[in-house]
């Protein structure tokens, strides 16, 4: 059997859908929007929005996925080659997740916004913290002994999260090169290198 392809028109169709429904909800919240407006914005009938989607919560949760699934492709760019990364020699332009997190500001600034639910933002951090987790290995040439280091990743990697979230809810208020520079920093303290767990 031949390996089927998604239809362009239907990716097409999918991602103005998509499109329109984030510069809707850029001027009020989605339970307020309706399927007329999105679909008027997206240059579709009605009957082609039902053809992809029962519902426009169904469109946010696929756009969302989609935007999860290239926050992951970002997050493992400076890696994915690698079996273990060396902090001290990685360069930061390496890290091209603020790169990912810029070029689409306006979706995360509407999901992590203070008028937004926490139902995105408790994806995204689940699938950074499983990113960090199943990923990296830490190494640590020096610890205190009396630290879990079970307990210092947790710490460490949830720092982390924290420094992303705040950087997007702020508006991205520092240069992408300038957040890339610093999380190697952050990283090279008390971890100079991670194993790839592949």
């Amino acid at each position: 059997m031949g390996i089927t392809y998604p239809d362009k028109r239907v990716e097409r169709t999918q991602q103005a859908l998509k499109e329109a429904l984030l510069k809707l909800m850029a001027n009020k919240p989605l339970p307020k929007i309706h399927i007329s407006e999105i679909t008027e914005a997206a240059g579709v009938s009605r009957g082609t929005f039902y053809t992809h989607y029962e519902k426009k919560e169904d469109l946010l949760e696929e756009l969302s996925e989609d935007m999860l699934d290239e926050m992951t492709i970002s997050f493992r760019k400076p890696y994915e080659q690698s079996k273990m990364v060396d902090f001290r020699s990685l360069p930061p332009e390496s890290i091209v997740l603020f790169d990912h997190f810029l070029e689409n500001r306006v979706f995360y600034q509407l999901m992590l916004g203070s008028a937004s639910d926490s139902f995105f933002k408790e994806k995204m951090t689940n699938q950074l913290h499983h990113l960090f987790r199943t990923d990296y290995a830490f190494y640590f040439r020096q610890i205190d002994a009396e630290i879990d280091l079970d307990l210092f990743c947790t710490y460490r990697i949830h720092g982390m999260i924290g420094l992303i979230v705040e950087w997007i809810q702020k508006g991205f208020d520092k240069p992408a090169s300038f957040m890339a520079e610093q999380l190697l920093h952050i990283f090279r303290f008390h971890t100079e290198s991670i194993m790839i767990r592949h």
